[in-house]
Formats: C-alpha cells, sequence, structure tokens
C-alpha cells in the first residue's frame, strides 16, 4: 500500500478526550495490523496524549490537540501537535523499567514503553509556537 492521506483530528485538553482518541487510532489501524500491534499503537498514543494533557498545561486551556495520523507503505506515522509546555522525550534519559520500579517513581512508565514500542521524534515549530511529538511503528 502507498501512503494514504493524512488524517487530521482535533481534541479538547481535556482527559475525558482519551477514550475518543483510542477510538480514533482503533478505527484508523483497521484490520491492517493484529490486535497486538494494534494495543501497542493505541497504548503508545494514549500514553503521549495523556502526558501531552496532563503535563503540558498548567491550567485549563481552551487551545486543541491536534492529532495527524497517516499511513504510509512502510509505517504508521502519528503526530500530535499543541501549544504546551515545550518538552522534548527524546532528550529525557530513559531509566531501566527495573530502576523506575525500585526508585518509587511516579512516572516514567509510559515514555520509557513509547521509546521502546515507537520511533520518536520532536520538533518545537515556529510561527504559531507548538510541540510536535511524532511516533513511528513499522508496518
Amino acid at each position: 500500500m502507498d501512503s494514504s492521506p493524512e488524517k487530521i483530528l482535533y481534541y479538547s485538553v481535556d482527559l475525558d478526550e482519551l477514550s475518543k482518541i483510542r477510538g480514533e487510532v482503533r478505527e484508523f489501524l483497521g484490520e491492517e495490523c493484529s490486535d497486538i500491534v494494534k494495543g501497542r499503537i493505541v497504548f503508545c498514543l494514549d500514553e503521549a496524549m495523556t502526558n501531552v494533557i496532563e503535563h503540558g498545561f498548567t491550567e485549563p486551556d481552551s487551545s486543541k490537540i491536534e492529532l495527524r495520523m497517516k499511513k504510509n507503505k512502510g509505517s504508521w506515522k502519528f503526530s500530535i501537535l499543541d501549544q504546551g509546555i515545550p518538552f522534548d522525550p527524546t532528550k529525557e534519559k530513559s531509566e531501566t523499567w527495573k530502576e523506575l520500579y525500585e526508585s518509587g517513581a511516579d512516572g516514567g512508565f509510559g515514555l520509557r514503553s513509547i521509546k521502546k514500542i515507537m520511533v520518536v521524534r520532536y520538533q518545537r515549530l515556529k510561527n504559531p509556537s507548538r510541540n510536535k511529538l511524532t511516533l513511528i511503528h513499522t508496518r
């Protein structure tokens, strides 16, 4: 399959949007991958969007989070764009699961998992100033 048009969706900065996001990602993937792969991709998008909503904004925000989904010949590409606090997860050291568990860390498991499952890229965009987190999974 060659690349297809990009699907673009917008969500409020609200954790109640997560079930919609999971549904849209499942629908986008359709029957083109196994249930295991689909579950992993949905998990990664859920974790990434949760992090944006919980940590990207210090107070309620009326801006929208943009989710772009694209099927390419060899991969599925998901980009999350937001106007929240800049954060580059590619520069964060990922502790091992054992280190996270033993330290009693309150977080880090999701980011560590995303990096194991997906290729992760980050850009800080200008005009308008936004974060762009791209997650890619090989088909």
